[in-house]
C-alpha cells in the first residue's frame, strides 16, 4: 500500500455530510515542500483529464513568480481522493493513494502540472510540456529535487489549497465512495465542459474496448492525453455493431436507434448512443460506480471494431483505384481531391499510401455497409463476420452504381456522406457478397 503523510499548513477540521453521505472532505493547504513529496506518488489517472502547458499553466507560472502570495486566494488548488484517511498529531494526515483508478489527484490537474513544471524550471533550468514528461522526470530526480529544494526554498513562497475526499468511519462508507467517486470527479471537472467521451471513460464504458485495441492503436481516451487516434472515431464505428444488434432486435427496447449518418457526421450522436447501450443495466453491471460490460452478445458486436478499422483503412488506400475500375475517368481530377499528396492510413494498420489525400465522406457509406456482413448466432449469443471485411478482396465490390449516385451529386463528399441513398446502395453491395 502506498501511503503518505501530509503536513497540512491550515486547520485539517473535518468536514461531514449534512444529507447523511458517508463521504468526508477536508479542506485545507499544502506547502511546496510538501507537495514535492505528494507528487512523488500521486498520480492524475483518476482525473478524467490530462493537463498540457496551455494558457491556463502559463497564468499560474506567472502568479508564481510575480505573486506567489496571491496563488492561495486565485486558486481552486488540488482536490485528492483517497479510501484510507487517518489524522495525526502536528496538523499532519495519513493517506493511502495505491488504487490509481480512485485514488490521487482528481481534480486541479492543470495546477499540479503548472506547479511541477515551475519547480522543475526554478531548480533545473529544464522546460517540460507533457505530463508523463514530468512524472518521468520526478520519478527519476524526486531525490535530487529534494536536495535543491532545501537550498532553494526562497524561491517557493506560496501555499497551495487542498481538498481530500475521503469514506468516513461509518459502516459501508468505503463501498458509498468507490459508488460515487467517479460521479464527484466528473462534476468537479464540468467546469471546463468535460468532454462526452472523456466522462464515458471515467466510469468505465470504453475499457472493454480498450482492453482489445490499446496494445495495436495509439488512441486518445483521457482529454489532453496524447495519441494520434480521436477516442470518437473510435467510438462511432463500434457503433455500428450495436447499430446491427439495435436493427435485429437484440438491444432493450429502451435503447434509442441510431442512423448510420451520424457515424461519418455526427460522431458526438455515436458517443451518446454507446454510452447508452454500455450503461444500461441489462447490458453493464454497475460495480465502485464504474460500469462492467457484462453482456456477450455486446462484447461480440465490439469485438468486430479491429475489423473494422483495417477495413477502413484498406479501403481508403484502395478506394481511388476502385473508382477507376467502376468507371471511366479520373478520381485525382475531381475538385475536392488533391492530387499533389498520398494520403496515409488513418488508423496505421497499413504503411501502405493513398495516392491521393481526400475526404473519408467518399466512402463513409461503404464502411457502414459493413453491418450487412454480420449475422447473428442465438445459440452462442454472438455476432460474427459471415466474410470478415479484413480479408475481402475489394475488387470483387461492385461499385459501378455507387459511383453514378457520385456523379449525380456533383462529386461533393459532404453530399456522399449524408446522403440516405449511398447507405442503402452500400448494403446492397455487401448483400451481394457470397
Amino acid at each position: 500500500m502506498k501511503d503518505i503523510i501530509l503536513k497540512l499548513e491550515h486547520s485539517n477540521s473535518v468536514q461531514t455530510s449534512l444529507q447523511g453521505c458517508k463521504i468526508q472532505k477536508i479542506i485545507s493547504s499544502i506547502s511546496p515542500s510538501t507537495f514535492i513529496k505528494l507528487l512523488n506518488v500521486a498520480d492524475n489517472k483518476v482525473n478524467p483529464r490530462i493537463a498540457t502547458v496551455n494558457k491556463i499553466t502559463k497564468s499560474i507560472h506567472e502568479t508564481l513568480e510575480v505573486s506567489p502570495e496571491l496563488f492561495w486566494f486565485k486558486s481552486k488548488g488540488i482536490l485528492i481522493s483517497t479510501e484510507s484517511f487517518e489524522l495525526l498529531d502536528r496538523n499532519r494526515v495519513k493517506i493511502s493513494l495505491s488504487n490509481l483508478d480512485y485514488e490521487g489527484i482528481m481534480d486541479g490537474g492543470h495546477n499540479t502540472f503548472a506547479i511541477a513544471t515551475y519547480i522543475i524550471e526554478k531548480l533545473f533550468e529544464k522546460k517540460l510540456k507533457s505530463w508523463d514528461d514530468t512524472k518521468e522526470f520526478w520519478y527519476n530526480n524526486f531525490e535530487e529535487i529534494l536536495k535543491k529544494f532545501e537550498s532553494s526554498k526562497e524561491l517557493f513562497n506560496f501555499s497551495i489549497p487542498v481538498e481530500i475526499i475521503t469514506p468516513n468511519d461509518e459502516d459501508g462508507s468505503v463501498e458509498e465512495f468507490y459508488d460515487y467517486i467517479s460521479e464527484i470527479c466528473s462534476a468537479r471537472n464540468n467546469n471546463v465542459q468535460l468532454k462526452e467521451t472523456a466522462k464515458g471513460n471515467q466510469v468505465g464504458y470504453y475499457d472493454y474496448l480498450k482492453e482489445s485495441l490499446d496494445n495495436k492503436y495509439n488512441i486518445i481516451w483521457k482529454t489532453g492525453d496524447s495519441g494520434d487516434i480521436k477516442s470518437e472515431d473510435v467510438i462511432s464505428l463500434s457503433s455500428l455493431g450495436l447499430i446491427f444488434l439495435k436493427e435485429n432486435d437484440l438491444l432493450p427496447n429502451d435503447v434509442k436507434s441510431l442512423n448510420k449518418i451520424s457515424i461519418y457526421s455526427q460522431k458526438g450522436k455515436c458517443v451518446d448512443f454507446f454510452n447508452e447501450v454500455l450503461s444500461h443495466s441489462d447490458i453493464s453491471e454497475e460495480e465502485k460506480g464504474k460500469y462492467v460490460l457484462n453482456s456477450q452478445r455486446v462484447k461480440s458486436a465490439l469485438d468486430l471494431t479491429d475489423d473494422i478499422l483495417h477495413f477502413f483503412d484498406r479501403l481508403f488506400v484502395e478506394f481511388p483505384n476502385l473508382y477507376h475500375q467502376a468507371a471511366p475517368g479520373k478520381f485525382g481530377r475531381i475538385s475536392s481531391v488533391d492530387h499533389k499528396k498520398k494520403g496515409k492510413a488513418p488508423f496505421g494498420t497499413s504503411s501502405k499510401l493513398s495516392d491521393y489525400q481526400y475526404s473519408y465522406g467518399f466512402f463513409y457509406p461503404l464502411i457502414c455497409g459493413l453491418t450487412s456482413l454480420m449475422k447473428y448466432d442465438e445459440r452462442n449469443d454472438e455476432v460474427f463476420w459471415k466474410i470478415n471485411p479484413k480479408n475481402l478482396d475489394l475488387s470483387s465490390l461492385d461499385l459501378s452504381q455507387y459511383v453514378e449516385l457520385i456523379k449525380i451529386v456533383n462529386f461533393d463528399p459532404q453530399k456522399i456522406g449524408k446522403g440516405v441513398v449511398f447507405y442503402n446502395e452500400s448494403e446492397s453491395i455487401f448483400d451481394k457478397i457470397d
